[in-house]
């Protein structure tokens, strides 16, 4: 069972004092491109960044993978039994969620996925002012790096999986 949701004030309070633990899908495809979406919120907003989410209270790692995976890709659990952990990252943002003068801290689990084009096809990308992304765009890795508003945790990502791939 996932806890309850916060308030605005009680999670800027929550984010003054406490790191929050979070997932992020670093999606590749078979091309070599990196999938990202223009970010609508705090922290990070207006970057280009990966999709994911925070865990909530109670909720196992495997539910909140599988949850976060659902609600930003739109893809099914059996798609990601194939996802690489990435390792556990440390982002550091001034500002929180719901507020500007709160800095956020989130323990960050991010997971290294190559799609198919078949995966692809069942990509379903929200989009729009109600959601945590304005638009998705598949980037070449040469693009990512000397874009300036592709988030620089996403180009640690990049970094890493792009080794990764031409090893």
């Amino acid at each position: 069972m996932n806890g309850p949701f916060l308030a605005p004030d009680r999670f800027s309070e929550a984010c003054s004092m406490l790191p929050l633990v979070s997932i992020d899908f670093v999606i590749t495809s078979k091309e070599g491109q990196l999938l990202l979406g223009r970010r609508n919120n705090a922290p990070a907003r207006n970057f280009w960044f990966t999709p994911g989410g925070r865990i909530r209270k109670n909720e196992a790692l495997g539910s909140a993978k599988n949850r976060i995976a659902h609600d930003e890709l739109g893809l099914p659990t059996s798609v990601w039994q194939r996802a690489t952990l990435m390792g556990a990252w440390d982002h550091f943002y001034q500002d929180s969620a719901f507020s500007a003068a709160v800095s956020t801290h989130y323990v960050n689990l991010p997971h290294w996925l190559n799609i198919d084009d078949d995966e692809k096809g069942l990509l379903q990308l929200p989009q729009g002012p109600d959601h945590q992304h304005s638009m998705w765009h598949w980037f070449d890795p040469a693009d990512i790096e000397i874009n300036e508003t592709v988030h620089p945790y996403v180009k640690s990502y990049a970094r890493w999986v792009f080794t990764k791939m031409n090893d």
